[in-house]
């Protein structure tokens, strides 16, 4: 296969199927630029990047370019408390308001925090949000508290796809005392030497790749969010830019806003992968990871009608996040960001592009680079 597209990092000989869809999807799908990685037993066997970061494509891709992996950032966060209750310190039976006591106004006294972490909790709505809420975490996590359930708890489920990362990283705050940002740079991004941040400082935001529209993707185009929850953005995702704009990157938004590349991203979910292991170090014990990967619901969704398949704050492998083989569980973000462990192989998946994927759920180039991994094993 010729290589005309600008492309650089490493993949061992095995996986040289995945290369070949890597750089297919530039051919077949008009991909921009894009992040490929595969750890097997916590060592890199793929790590290719390639393209540009900019439609002009007059900048190229390199090794520390990152972009916003959008709800990615849901299962980077649910890994937080997953390590809170590893140490004993957080019950995902307890009630949410045990750590959170206003939490419990408005008849959610009773809400569990693996409820929460499920999608089950029923906020996915703030009727009293206003532009620019997601902004202030006191502000909007206080109106969260006071908002009761949109529906009766554990009913009509719906992936809260704004609300989510605030929910569960004030629980991180309230039992751990370290904003969410914080708690996963320390706990998790630092000890997996995983490129991932939470609110960029004006250094990192230089290497953030701005999201590219492609009106081919579906979720963009329209199956995100609906009227009533676009008050919580100043822009908003009618404007497909708006992951680009510098008060989006500099804001913790644990909903939506990490920033990372495939490589950072798999490196977060390798342990699950492992036993919990990661190069000899005990990051989760067995138990833990199995409460993470029990399924919790498995139907469309009641606000946006997409299929999802939902364990306690991760996702399972179905159509809509296609994570390749049943077992596998990961996290996903509307662009096409994909992030999977598969405990069978040993394996841990990140792919991360710059324009948005096309087709439904996480996108052809998505799962083309999929396929290709399990062609390999």
């Amino acid at each position: 296969m010729s290589t005309d597209i600008p492309f650089d990092g490493t993949c061992d000989s095995r996986f040289g199927p995945v290369k070949d869809a890597f750089l297919t999807n530039f051919r077949a799908h008009g991909e921009i630029g894009a992040r490929v990685a595969v750890l097997r037993d916590g060592e890199t066997v793929v790590d290719l990047w390639g393209g540009h970061t900019t439609v002009a494509r007059d900048t190229r891709w390199d090794a520390r370019t990152l972009v916003c992996c959008m709800s990615v950032s849901k299962g980077v966060t649910a890994l937080a408390a997953h390590l809170l209750a590893d140490r004993g310190l957080l019950d995902v039976d307890a009630p949410v308001a045990r750590y959170w006591p206003e939490f419990a106004q408005a008849g959610k006294q009773a809400i569990t925090v693996r409820e929460a972490m499920s999608h089950r909790a029923s906020l996915g709505i703030i009727e009293s949000a206003q532009p620019g809420d997601m902004f202030d975490w006191a502000l909007f996590t206080s109106k969260i508290a006071a908002q009761p359930p949109n529906w009766p708890p554990c009913t009509n489920e719906a992936y809260h796809s704004l609300t989510y990362g605030f929910i569960i990283g004030e629980i991180v705050r309230r039992v751990d005392g370290r904003p969410i940002e914080r708690f996963i740079a320390d706990e998790l991004a630092r000890p997996l030497d995983a490129d991932f941040l939470m609110g960029c400082g004006e250094q990192d935001l230089a290497r953030v790749a701005a999201g590219i529209p492609n009106p081919a993707n579906a979720l963009m185009s329209g199956g995100l969010v609906n009227a009533r929850t676009l008050a919580l953005f100043n822009g908003g995702p009618a404007d497909p830019g708006f992951t680009a704009t510098p008060a989006w990157l500099r804001a913790v938004n644990p909903s939506g806003n990490g920033v990372s590349n495939a490589l950072g991203i798999a490196r977060l979910f390798a342990p699950l992968a492992t036993g919990g292991e990661h190069r000899g170090r005990r990051i989760f014990s067995p138990a833990t990871i199995a409460t993470a990967c029990e399924q919790q619901w498995h139907h469309d969704d009641s606000m946006f009608g997409n299929e999802f398949r939902v364990a306690v704050g991760l996702l399972l492998n179905c159509d809509f996040n296609y994570f390749g083989r049943e077992g596998n569980v990961g996290s996903a973000g509307v662009g096409g960001y994909t992030v999977f462990a598969d405990p069978a192989n040993r394996i841990a998946f990140g792919y991360t592009p710059n324009r948005y994927t096309t087709g439904t759920g996480m996108g052809e180039e998505s799962r083309r680079l999929v396929d290709a991994l399990y062609r390999c094993l």
